[in-house]
């Protein structure tokens, strides 16, 4: 056997005898301030949990969390004195924090946090959850751990107060208890606002007493056996918030107004312009009912429901939605028309202003503050709210200008009901945005463009969404009430995990703190914390190192981004699956085009493939490649003929169809109608309109050919433009039906 060294030897002796942690720190989100030193504490059953006066459910809170895994039961002790083999929960009122700050230290003898609130001390366990090793989420007793904690000196604190997550339950109702299973997922990563989207079109999901047609009828939709839905009771929601709430998580209610509103109506059709009785949509749309702005009733209706929802929701926000409302019927009612002439307004997006107004005036007697979506922010109104910026990031100027906060929820990096990757096999998901990947939200910036540095302290921080409108009614992710199987609860994870956890550290760390490259090493083993905590989560595919050029082909590198998981690979064009060749050392493929490979934490759970896709490998399933089109084969505005060369691809008696595909440039395709020649001479057509581009509509042809001949030269011409200039490029592909 090799002899070690001097210097490996008093290294080795270093860690025996101070017990260093010799596992890493992979804090998410990266405090403020960190200090790493050779100390280290390891947890016994006879560690102690010291704490303040006021901080003994604190305290109870982390032998709960702490007593599954290791075994042991803490004994909880009130004291003033920091003690050794202790972790030690200090409250100082009168210390120079901020509200959610804390400082953690970590030595041989002892752990201390140090908060001014209880919010900063919650903040300060679940650091300090994050030093253990990943088995102390478990809620099983993990044998054999060494519950070590690294010497560390932490000083932290969030860089934005609002650090929100939405769940949408009103287009598909998820029970209380997947509702407490989203709030330990933030609280894992410090989020501290939950947003729950309860009325919609599809559903009204929160008990009001004087209204129950609100639930019995709003509650549900469809008939007989496939009759679903569901609602929160008022003790539903006092435990959701009571929950919440010693997890640092402050739950703000959405009740929509004026649109988005069907639900309500169907229970109370008078509460319409029309008065017509509705039905709750199974299927998703946004309707055209809205609340009768012109009937005073419906501001009495209004003024019952938010009592009820003040008395629930501790929150000083009340969301108020106020997006996409369509005016057909306010256009058309008496009533609405008489108050738009009384109060002298201009048009019905002046009454919608006058209509969150009312809103703030009904819910400024309870001290609570209005949130809408950015509508609400941009179009006079002049007391004070919280604008929830979306989908044109530019409103957020608006807004501020007009002295409103801002809260970032924007569509391009954290509406997380958009797929990660539009990789064959990803899950089916909102598919009008283009995907978001985990590294996209990550590169959010809350600080829009032009938005002058005096408004800062306006932007409150961000917002993560996860919409469900996927899935109503449940054709795509049915649960499966037999076997209590609810996929839909599954989806949800795989859709917030690991994107959340992203966007944690985008609005608590510094942005100058901030590295795409450090998080995803810190990641690594945020996965195996995913598993023994439950949490469902999207597995991350290998890392692409390098795939430089060399003799034979391509040297492919790749690196593991998940502790604990291995690398299986394909080098021969086939689909790679877990019991494919292992990767451990760089390897040669002769095409890019021939390689996959892929994330294996076990036979079933891993990643999607990683691979080089051919160029148009997403239009696959339309058949093959006949031509390609450019703006040199394009005359502008004015129709032309594309010729393209069908023979070899028509290669037998049939039907055929041909599709056109956009692929880029800043115009879109018209087709008038397709010409099939054989020999020069013309033996079918298609004439129908279509376009191809940002949307398309009839851009497939269909064609049928019964007079096959071997060697026939067979051409189709397309009559073609740009429908605003010739920059316009796609690609057209042929498949025999």
């Amino acid at each position: 056997m090799k002899k070690m060294n001097g210097l490996a030897a008093l290294l080795l002796m270093a860690m025996l005898f101070t017990g260093m942690c010799v596992h890493a720190i992979n804090v998410i989100p990266k405090p403020k301030s960190m200090q790493e030193s050779n100390q280290s504490f390891a947890l016994q059953p006879t560690t102690k949990i010291v704490y303040s006066k006021t901080l003994k459910e604190k305290a109870q809170m982390m032998a709960d969390l702490l007593s599954p895994a290791t075994g042991w039961d803490f004994d909880l002790e009130q004291g003033k004195k920091a003690q050794k083999n202790a972790i030690n929960m200090v409250l100082d009122a009168g210390a120079d924090m901020t509200k959610e700050a804390y400082q953690l230290s970590v030595t041989n003898n002892k752990v201390e946090i140090v908060a001014k609130t209880e919010a900063g001390i919650f903040n300060g366990m679940q650091t300090l959850l994050q030093l253990l090793p990943e088995g102390i989420y478990n809620k099983c007793r993990q044998k054999g751990e060494q519950w070590t904690l690294p010497g560390v000196e932490i000083a932290d604190e969030p860089v934005y107060p609002w650090r929100g997550m939405m769940l949408d339950v009103s287009r598909y109702f998820y029970e209380k208890e997947y509702v407490l299973h989203l709030i330990d997922m933030m609280a894992m990563y410090k989020m501290n606002v939950l947003h729950l989207h309860l009325i919609d079109d599809a559903g009204w999901r929160l008990e009001i007493k004087k209204y129950p047609k609100l639930t019995s009828v709003g509650g549900f939709r469809g008939e007989g056996s496939e009759r679903i839905g569901g609602y929160y009771t008022q003790d539903d929601i006092r435990e959701i918030v009571a929950y919440a709430t010693a997890r640092n998580v402050e739950v703000i209610p959405e009740v929509e107004v004026p649109a988005h509103t069907l639900a309500a109506i169907a229970a109370y059709p008078e509460l319409s312009c029309t008065g017509k009785p509705q039905i709750v949509q199974t299927r998703h749309s946004i309707s055209r009912e809205l609340y009768c702005v012109g009937k005073q009733s419906t501001f009495d209706f209004l003024a019952d429901v938010f009592e009820e929802v003040t008395a629930l929701f501790p929150s000083k926000y009340i969301h108020i939605g106020g997006d996409e409302a369509r005016y057909d019927r306010w256009e058309k009612c008496p009533d609405c028309q008489a108050l738009k002439k009384r109060l002298g307004l201009k048009n019905e997006k002046q009454l919608q202003v006058y209509f969150n107004q009312e809103m703030q005036k009904m819910l400024k007697k309870y001290n609570k503050t209005i949130v809408g979506w950015d509508e609400i922010i941009e179009d006079g109104l002049t007391e004070k709210a919280v604008g929830m910026v979306w989908h044109n990031k530019k409103k957020a100027i608006v807004g501020a200008k007009a002295g409103h906060d801002l809260v970032m929820a924007l569509t391009g990096h954290c509406y997380f009901d958009v797929a990660e990757s539009k990789i064959p096999g990803e899950v089916k998901a909102a598919t009008w945005l283009p995907p978001i990947s985990l590294e996209k939200t990550y590169a959010m910036d809350l600080m829009v463009e032009g938005l002058d540095a005096k408004y800062s302290k306006q932007v409150l921080g961000g917002h993560g969404c996860l919409w469900t409108d996927q899935f109503i009614h449940g054709d795509k992710l049915p649960r499966i009430e037999p076997i209590n199987e609810n996929r839909a609860e599954q989806y949800l994870d795989y859709l917030t995990l690991p994107r959340m956890s992203a966007l944690a550290e985008v609005l608590w760390t510094p942005k100058k703190q901030q590295s795409w490259n450090d998080f995803e090493q810190r990641m690594k083993s945020h996965y195996v914390r995913y598993d023994n905590a439950g949490f469902g989560y999207r597995v991350p595919q290998p890392k692409l190192v390098s795939n430089k050029e060399v003799a034979g082909g391509y040297e492919i590198v790749l690196e593991n981004v998940v502790k604990g998981a291995h690398i299986t690979y394909t080098t021969d064009g086939s689909w790679v699956n877990t019991y494919s060749t292992t990767y451990t050392k760089p390897f040669v493929v002769k095409n890019l085009t021939d390689f996959q490979a892929m994330t294996v934490l076990n036979r079933r759970q891993f990643s999607l493939p990683l691979y080089f896709p051919e160029k148009y490998d997403k239009f696959k399933k339309y058949g093959k490649l006949v031509a390609e089109w450019k703006p040199k084969n394009l005359k502008g505005k004015v129709y032309s003929d594309f010729e393209i060369n069908a023979t070899g691809k028509i290669n037998s008696n049939g039907t055929y169809e041909v599709a056109f595909w956009y692929t880029g440039g800043s115009y879109r395709l018209d087709i008038s109608g397709i010409e099939v020649f054989k020999n020069g001479k013309k033996v079918a057509e298609d004439i129908h309109f279509g376009y191809t581009g940002g949307s398309y509509d009839k851009n497939t042809y269909r064609f049928k050919i019964d007079c096959y001949e071997t060697g026939a030269a067979f051409t189709i011409k397309a009559k073609v433009r740009g429908d605003e200039g010739n920059d316009s490029k796609g690609a057209v592909f042929i498949r025999k039906k």
